[in-house]
């Protein structure tokens, strides 16, 4: 059930690297992550659990770029947006602010094993919804 007043951060993509797939998906804010996220990493059809994973974007604006950072220090990246698909609705009660942004992703990701995967310029969406209804 979701509250009168919300807010969420996800992304994801997927690509690959030395040609072995190689994917992710992250964010917070979906409701109670106590016992469990939704940050996992995909690499030549495993999964991966990652822990809690930060998205630091500039305040001022959505094209300037954004880190990810994780407290296990398994997923380390810088994204650089291209696009902010964004859209606002405000009618009295109810609003939506949403900023899908699409972009390059660059940096490292561990696998459970310790494996280091490097990224550079993948492809990929994060995003930062508000809603209140």
């Amino acid at each position: 059930m979701w509250t009168y007043d919300n807010c969420w951060y996800w992304g994801s993509g997927n690509t690959r690297i030395d040609g072995v797939p190689f994917g992710f998906n992250i964010g917070y804010g979906f409701g109670d992550t106590s016992a469990a996220t939704e940050n996992m990493l995909f690499y030549n059809g495993k999964a991966h659990k990652l822990d809690e994973v930060t998205f630091h974007i500039p305040e001022d604006s959505y094209l300037k770029p954004w880190k990810f950072t994780s407290n296990d220090g398994r997923f380390e990246m810088d994204f650089q947006p291209v696009l902010d698909r964004a859209a606002r609705t405000s009618a009295l009660i109810i609003e939506s602010d949403q900023h899908q942004v699409f972009g390059k992703m660059s940096g490292k990701a561990v696998l459970d094993d310790g494996k280091e995967i490097v990224v550079k310029d993948m492809m990929c969406f994060a995003e930062k919804v508000h809603n209140r209804y």
